[in-house]
């Protein structure tokens, strides 16, 4: 029988893997969103694992790239506006934002030779999941169908619901980023390299990644977000049916996959309809009922004319101040990430924070070694959201930390620019 080996790490890797376990931790579970104390420690995690960072020989803080330097720019560019120009909002509205973008030093650290800890926060993230999902799960089911609306605004009644472990829209939206990442690594299992794993990790893994897969699968459509679905529907599919790169074949499993979430996205419906005719006077046809409800709500016409209201006043003010922005919050459209961007700080620092966002998933697309269908999935969901919905602190631990791990533990670099920088700690293999 094989002896069990502890890998012993230096202190100052286990008090960086330490920090950025709470900040998981902290981020992802809904309990921890609103006390001071949970609050203080965070700011503390991310105090000490860039002061360790900076001291490490490939610091991104003392190295930057032009992604960190863009986030720098972005943060005191935004600090300074707040402080400038006086609207409703305070300062603290930009937390979410800044949080989100400090993971993005996290994934940038992470390229440079440091696949191990991604790989641990990748893990660390699957362990905490299932936690908060259950919770959510069981608010749902017991609670109200809508419990996750709830908690998306800012009451007395959402903090009562955070500490009973049920997740808001951005805990949803944040299971949505992953999904891609973890339909990948469980139907194609040859991604998941077992290298020279005992078998029982190997299969922990498994059972890991199918657990997560099947909750988040189950929570994503209890939750009734058309858009979470839609989004959903697509990296599903295009993991499953998008293989080649060629440009033919891409291009038509591309349409395919589109006409198919088309189709579904149409006929969802009638089909829940159907299913709640066969299946009354039973248990299932109340859930069944109560899934057609939220989507019902979510489409409902006073949604999409508010919605569409919202973007075109963000699109009216960028047209109107198309070089420094209104930089006043107050006018903007407040419903999504990208657009508010644009109408408030102008086509400069908009284009800059679309292009934090998306630098990732087109970073990834530039590597042969990538899946080109989750690699598809991940632009188009990474993308999609923040063009619809605001960004939050755990959308960035996903987009930078979470896919890295991701690529990690698939043997795969996500960037060839990784080994001709020597950032790279290990070849990547099939």
């Amino acid at each position: 029988m094989p002896k069990l080996r502890i890998p012993r790490y230096p202190l100052h890797v286990l008090l960086r893997r330490a920090a950025l376990a709470y900040l998981i931790i902290w981020v992802l579970s809904p309990p921890l969103a609103y006390g001071t104390t949970w609050r203080v420690l965070a700011v503390m995690a991310m105090l000490l694992w860039m002061a360790l960072d900076t001291l490490a020989p490939r610091s991104v803080l003392r190295r930057p790239n032009w992604p960190v330097l863009g986030t720098v720019l972005f943060v005191i560019y935004t600090a300074f506006i707040e402080w400038l120009v006086p609207d409703s909002s305070a300062i603290n509205r930009q937390f979410a934002i800044w949080i989100m973008l400090f993971f993005l030093l996290v994934g940038e650290s992470h390229r440079r030779g440091r696949s191990d800890e991604a790989q641990f926060c990748f893990w660390v993230i699957l362990m905490v999941l299932p936690v908060w999902s259950v919770a959510t799960l069981w608010g749902i089911n017991t609670i109200a169908g809508d419990v996750s609306r709830t908690i998306a605004r800012s009451s007395d009644e959402a903090r009562d619901l955070a500490a009973q472990g049920i997740g808001g829209y951005g805990y949803i939206y944040t299971l949505v980023l992953c999904l891609p990442f973890l339909a990948q690594l469980a139907f194609r299992s040859r991604t998941l390299s077992s290298g020279s794993q005992v078998r029982w990790k190997y299969r922990l893994q498994r059972m890991l990644i199918w657990g997560n897969l099947l909750l988040v699968a189950l929570l994503i459509v209890r939750a009734g977000y058309a858009i979470a679905l839609i989004l959903s529907a697509f990296a599903i599919l295009s993991v499953l049916m998008i293989r080649s790169r060629r440009s033919l074949p891409l291009a038509m499993s591309v349409c395919l996959v589109g006409l198919l979430v088309l189709t579904a996205s149409v006929a969802v419906q009638p089909l829940l309809g159907v299913m709640e005719d066969m299946s009354a006077g039973t248990e299932y046809s109340a859930k069944v009922r109560d899934i057609r409800d939220s989507l019902q709500d979510d489409q409902s016409t006073g949604t999409v004319e508010g919605r569409t209201e919202r973007y075109l006043r963000s699109i009216k003010l960028f047209a109107e101040n198309p070089v420094l922005g209104t930089l006043t919050f107050d006018d903007v459209g407040k419903h999504s990430a990208v657009l508010d961007r644009f109408a408030q700080y102008g086509f400069g620092f908009g284009l800059l924070f679309l292009a934090l966002l998306v630098h990732v998933p087109l970073r990834a697309a530039r590597s042969p070694l990538a899946p080109i269908g989750l690699v598809l999935a991940f632009l188009i969901v990474a993308f999609g959201l923040p063009m619809s919905n605001n960004v939050f602190m755990s959308w960035g631990l996903v987009l930078y930390v979470f896919s890295r791990g991701a690529f990690g533990v698939m043997g795969i670099s996500g960037d060839q620019a990784d080994r001709k920088q020597g950032f790279e700690g290990r070849q990547p293999h099939a």
